[in-house]
C-alpha cells in the first residue's frame, strides 16, 4: 500500500527515486549491479540483526530497499527491463526478506513461532501473486504483474523499524499483526485474480 502511494507518478518520492536513477544511469551503473547491491546490503542487514546491531541493520535494510526501488528505473532509462532482470529482482527480494527475518528471530527463541507464522503467510502471498501473474495474458514491464495490496516492500521497512525501536518484547505481537496483513493481502490479490481471469478463455488442449 505504501509503495503504491510513494511511487505514484509525480509524488515527492517518485521524483527523488527517478532523479537518483537518472544519476546512476549517467555514470553507467548497470541495473543488475544495483540488484546485486540490494542483495548484498540486505544480507549484511541480516547479519547485523543477528549480531545485535539493530540500528545499523535497519540502515542497511533501508539502503537495500532504495537500491531495489531504482534498479528497474535505471533499466527503463536504457534498453529496457529484461526477463532476467525480473528474475533477479523477484528472487533477491525474497532472499533478503527471508534472511532479515531469520536475522531478527533466530537469536530470540520467543520469536521463533511468530517468525514461522509470518514466513507461512509470506509463502501463501507469494504463491497467489505468482499464480495470478503467470495466468495473466498481459505482458507487463515487470516479470510478474500483481496488484497493489495492503502489504508491500515499504511495510516490511516499517515492520523492521518497529522491531528495532521497540525491541524483542514487542516483536512477537508485531510479527503476528504483520502476518495477518500478509494473509489479508493474499486474499485481496486472490479476489483480484478471480475477477481479472473470470472471463479468460480456456487453455487450448495440447496437440496430439
Amino acid at each position: 500500500m505504501l509503495d503504491t502511494i510513494f511511487n505514484r507518478p509525480g509524488s515527492a518520492v517518485d521524483r527523488w527515486l527517478s532523479s537518483l536513477a537518472a544519476r546512476l544511469h549517467r555514470v553507467g551503473v548497470a541495473p543488475d549491479v544495483l540488484s546485486y547491491a540490494a542483495l548484498a546490503t540486505g544480507l549484511l542487514a541480516a547479519v547485523l540483526f543477528y549480531a545485535g546491531h539493530e540500528w545499523p541493520a535497519f540502515a542497511m535494510v533501508f539502503v537495500s530497499g532504495i537500491l531495489d526501488a531504482v534498479d528497474g528505473r535505471v533499466a527503463r532509462m536504457g534498453p529496457g527491463s529484461t526477463p532476467w532482470g525480473g528474475v533477479l529482482d523477484l528472487t533477491f527480494d525474497r532472499i533478503v526478506e527471508a534472511a532479515v527475518l531469520l536475522g531478527i528471530a533466530v537469536p530470540h527463541p520467543q520469536l521463533h513461532v511468530p517468525a514461522l507464522v509470518l514466513a507461512a503467510t509470506w509463502y501463501v502471498n507469494l504463491c497467489v501473486f505468482l499464480a495470478v501473474g503467470a495466468a495473466s495474458s498481459k505482458e507487463p514491464e515487470k516479470l510478474i504483474a500483481y496488484p497493489p495490496g495492503l502489504v508491500e516492500r515499504s511495510e516490511a521497512l516499517v515492520f523492521a523499524f518497529i522491531v528495532v525501536a521497540g525491541g524483542p518484547s514487542i516483536a512477537a505481537p508485531v510479527g503476528y499483526a504483520y502476518a495477518a496483513l500478509e494473509a489479508a493481502t493474499a486474499a485481496q490479490r486472490f479476489r483480484h485474480g478471480r475477477a481479472a481471469l473470470r472471463d479468460s478463455p480456456p487453455t487450448a488442449p495440447a496437440a496430439p
